[in-house]
């Protein structure tokens, strides 16, 4: 039995969870990001490795299409399976890691994207402790308040709304509302690089094909929310940001 807060967990039931990493070389704004050194090491480790220090034991995966994550993940000791080299996304990448059949045990997938090198273990521990206590939720994201008025605008900071009982209600990349900027930073959310799926909702996901506003925002989670499922929000109160330009990488290091 493991404590977390307020909540008790029995680690010896299920659902059986895995944190996995996708990754890739071709990053259209800032290419090769996922090998990007700090302190010596890429990137994708640096996310890998926090990835671990989550509280569960929770296993953690990088897949990836390019022989360069590969060879750096496996000789640095990490866990890494070999994806087709193309997808259209993440959410795309981690379904066919779903699909090996050493991996049919687990029955959610926290998708821990390899650019949030800043993410804390106690978010990672949020999310777990939700999906344990929650299974039958398909979709949780970590969100967190906006720090500046600047990242309303800021089209590489992706922002959501909610409703009252704290489900996603729209994505976006620049706010679309009209109230005072001081309302407007209580009301908009950003969207933090950790989504957690069921297997069963990944498998519909990926046999479905891009939906409009899914591909023009080029944001993953507009599929779930056109075909009418729901994403729970998990709120943390500490903001970091990830690595999507290369401007970012000099306020990380």
């Amino acid at each position: 039995m493991l404590i977390v807060g307020f909540c008790q967990i029995n680690l010896e039931t299920t659902p059986r969870i895995a944190i996995v990493i996708p990754a890739r070389m071709n990053s259209e704004r800032l290419p090769s990001k996922a090998l990007l050194p700090f302190y010596e090491l890429p990137m994708v480790e640096h996310v890998r490795r926090r990835g671990l220090l989550n509280s569960f034991g929770v296993p953690v995966f990088v897949t990836t299409g390019d022989s360069e994550i590969l060879d750096a993940v496996e000789s640095l000791g990490g866990s890494v399976r070999l994806s087709h080299s193309e997808h259209l996304n993440g959410t795309s990448r981690v379904h066919e890691f779903s699909e090996f059949s050493e991996f049919s045990e687990f029955t959610h997938f926290l998708i821990l994207q390899g650019d949030e090198i800043l993410v804390l273990p106690e978010q990672l521990d949020s999310i777990i402790a939700s999906i344990l206590a929650r299974p039958d939720v398909d979709f949780w994201n970590m969100v967190t308040p906006l720090k500046e008025p600047v990242e309303l605008s800021n089209q590489s900071v992706v922002k959501c709304v909610l409703n009252q009982d704290s489900d996603i209600l729209t994505i976006f990349r620049k706010s679309p509302l009209i109230a005072e900027v001081r309302d407007q930073i209580k009301l908009v959310h950003k969207i933090c690089g950790l989504v957690s799926v069921s297997r069963e909702a990944l498998s519909v996901m990926a046999k479905l094909s891009p939906t409009p506003l899914e591909m023009s925002e080029s944001i993953e989670q507009l599929k779930f929310l056109e075909l009418g499922y729901k994403i729970r929000s998990i709120m943390t109160p500490l903001s970091y940001p990830s690595i999507n330009l290369p401007e970012d990488v000099q306020i990380v290091s």
